[in-house]
């Protein structure tokens, strides 16, 4: 049963939502007309890619917009880890810290691991202080509710049969709860080249009996047990089957059954657009509203691709004594600011600083040479403001895999790629960006440089052992 909304606390958060930035116009409205939406569903999993493209903004807006909303307490976060083969949820976790980048599939029948940039995905859920709704409390939705929509996500498809939860649906002949030591008989149609399909969600729990194989008989027995299911055949005779089924736990499970063609199998299942995990750490939002979500200590999580950018500033050490400590620690950290912003106008995050330096990551290596370019541009103009040049960067971008850890408390990245793109940036000059040839070679970048001069050399790099390529760029 859903509740009336808490109109109270709604009101004052979304006045506090729309004062925190400058939206685009009518954004806050357009999530109002969400929050109010009549279907319970509507507001289960929001993912901000699909709200950008449902209600004309952008991308990095409705993720912003959603991070904000859940700061104030209208959303909840909700981390997934999602079988790469069917799309089922797996692991859902409120908080990143119990994220793990492998588990196993019951409905696939397989262990999966996957990296932050694939099937890793955040959504947002409406908390139950602005209105309960049904699926805050899983335990009374329908059998069909709790596997077809609280389990399956709605954007799941086969392709050449339509929505997953839907096919699902088509061939489910029983989808109820069976109490502890209750049995039910099911008849079925599964033809030669189908498969019976029993799965009890309760423990994400699936058997597979496939039709043929020169077997006689059309019973299939099923008993739950708190081992997992019994006395199942191997193989049933094709045509009319009666599924015997019985619940041996001391727990009532939901169960889902049926039978299905063969090749409508649960592989090959994909997902439109989603918000990876991997994005939302390239997020700066996300790191400055929650830096307090952590991976689990000693915990790395895969990630497929990732761009990094470090810089740094040339004689920093004689900038300190030249202007004595305080007016230098003053001049770097509005140099931070600059540089924070230029990575934020470009859809990436601040890492962290060290010392005079900054590491940033990007989603995209194009994102991270337009923010290489902003930042040298504010940082002149800062310089030309003061009337000296005593703030010089020196930058070093990079792409590849790495792995996303927990270091002093914070979200890091560790490998060899973040090794490189640092060493990149240490060869780097006054005024100079050094890219390597998968920031250079990717989609936009040297259309970025444009007539800019770039030099290619083989350069030995520290702590690597052979030599690279790699690209210099004169900024001034």
């Amino acid at each position: 049963m859903t509740t009336a909304a808490d109109t109270a606390f709604l009101d004052q958060a979304l006045t506090e939502l729309e004062s925190v930035r400058r939206w685009s116009p009518r954004t806050i409205s357009k999530l109002e007309t969400l929050l109010h939406s009549p279907d319970p569903w509507a507001v289960y999993r929001v993912d901000p890619i699909n709200f950008a493209a449902e209600k004309g903004i952008s991308e990095q807006e409705a993720i912003d917009l959603l991070l904000h909303a859940a700061n104030l307490g209208l959303f909840h976060m909700e981390w997934r880890l999602l079988c790469p083969l069917c799309t089922d949820t797996v692991s859902s976790c409120r908080t990143m810290s119990t994220v793990k980048s492998s588990c196993y599939c019951h409905l696939c029948l397989k262990s999966v691991s996957v990296n932050l940039d694939d099937y890793i995905t955040v959504s947002f859920n409406l908390s139950p202080r602005v209105r309960e709704l049904p699926w805050h409390k899983p335990e009374n939705l329908s059998v069909q509710d709790l596997i077809l929509r609280y389990r399956i996500d709605r954007r799941a498809t086969k392709p050449g049969y339509g929505p997953f939860s839907e096919i699902m649906r088509q061939f489910a002949r029983l989808a109820d709860y069976l109490q502890p030591g209750e049995s039910r008989q099911v008849p079925l149609a599964a033809p030669e080249g189908w498969v019976v399909v029993v799965m009890d969600a309760g423990a994400n729990s699936t058997v597979i009996v496939p039709t043929g194989g020169g077997q006689t008989g059309n019973i299939v027995s099923a008993r739950l047990t708190s081992q997992g299911w019994q006395d199942v055949p191997e193989a049933v005779a094709p045509g009319e089957v009666i599924l015997n089924v019985r619940n041996d736990t001391s727990r009532r499970a939901p169960l889902i059954a049926g039978a299905r063609p063969g090749d409508v199998d649960t592989t090959g299942v994909v997902m439109g657009p989603f918000l990876t995990g991997n994005r939302l750490l390239n997020n700066q939002t996300f790191r400055t509203l929650f830096r307090a979500e952590t991976l689990a200590s000693g915990e790395g999580i895969g990630v497929r691709d990732l761009t990094l950018l470090f810089t740094d500033l040339k004689g920093s050490t004689e900038l300190y004594e030249r202007v004595g400590d305080l007016a230098a620690f003053a001049l770097v950290q509005q140099h931070f600011e600059h540089l924070r912003q230029a990575v934020q106008q470009q859809e990436g995050a601040v890492v962290k600083t060290i010392g005079d330096a900054v590491m940033a990551s990007f989603n995209e290596p194009a994102q991270a040479v337009r923010a290489a370019l902003a930042m040298h541009r504010e940082i002149e103009a800062f310089n030309a403001r003061r009337g000296t040049r005593d703030l010089i960067l020196k930058i070093g971008i990079h792409r590849g895999h790495s792995i996303a850890v927990t270091l002093n408390e914070r979200l890091d990245y560790f490998g060899q790629t973040v090794n490189i793109a640092a060493r990149v940036q240490g060869i780097a000059e006054a005024d100079q960006l050094c890219l390597t040839p998968e920031v250079l070679d990717a989609p936009g970048v040297r259309e970025l440089l444009g007539g800019r001069n770039v030099r290619e050399e083989t350069a030995k790099l520290k702590g690597i052992q052979d030599s690279m390529r790699v690209y210099r760029v004169n900024l001034a």
